[in-house]
């Protein structure tokens, strides 16, 4: 008798997981939500909002686990979390304790055909001359302005406690 009523137990609680999956994506969207709301959105000109559009959640469900991801897939999105050169390197606050960038150490020339005057001068990159023809732009790089790491931690106890919540209206269904 004991042991029909420890496997039945133990039949239901494997349940669980089936129950907790719309509590995982919920937590993954509150992530997703975050990170859209901290990523920067460029200010001037055309344009604006390509990253924080491009960030995007899924889910992926193995035997022993439930794994949610928010990510974007933009190539320079790690530039902005992250910052570059040695001005990434002097200003990355915020970002994870867990990750340690490389950072070029110099500065760097961008072409003129690159951009506009007018982009270059609200990214704050200098002017390079040649007499009245402009030659170039250069950078010292970026501040590090991240918005994904920030996102997860700074909703990281939210995300438990919700969770355990929806862990016990779970297990109180059994």
């Amino acid at each position: 008798m004991e042991f029909e009523d420890l496997s039945r137990q133990m039949s239901e609680l494997s349940r669980l997981p089936a129950g907790l999956r719309g509590s995982i994506g919920r937590q993954i969207a509150l992530v997703q939500a975050s990170a859209k709301e901290e990523a920067p959105v460029r200010r001037f000109g055309s344009g604006g909002g390509e990253l924080r559009q491009s960030i995007l959640t899924q889910m992926e469900i193995y035997s022993d686990r439930m794994v949610a991801i928010c990510y974007t897939n933009k190539e320079y999105a790690p530039y902005v979390e992250f910052g570059t050169g040695p001005n990434g390197e002097a200003h990355h606050a915020g970002i994870s304790p867990d990750v340690h960038p490389v950072y070029k150490q110099r500065g760097w020339v961008i072409p003129a055909d690159a951009m506009s005057v007018e982009a270059a001068q609200s990214y704050g990159f200098g002017i390079a001359r040649d007499g009245d023809k402009v030659i170039g732009y250069y950078t010292r790089g970026q501040a590090a302005r991240p918005f994904m790491y920030p996102a997860l931690k700074n909703n990281e106890g939210e995300i438990i406690r919700r969770l355990s919540a929806d862990l016990r209206k779970e297990v109180r269904k059994l």
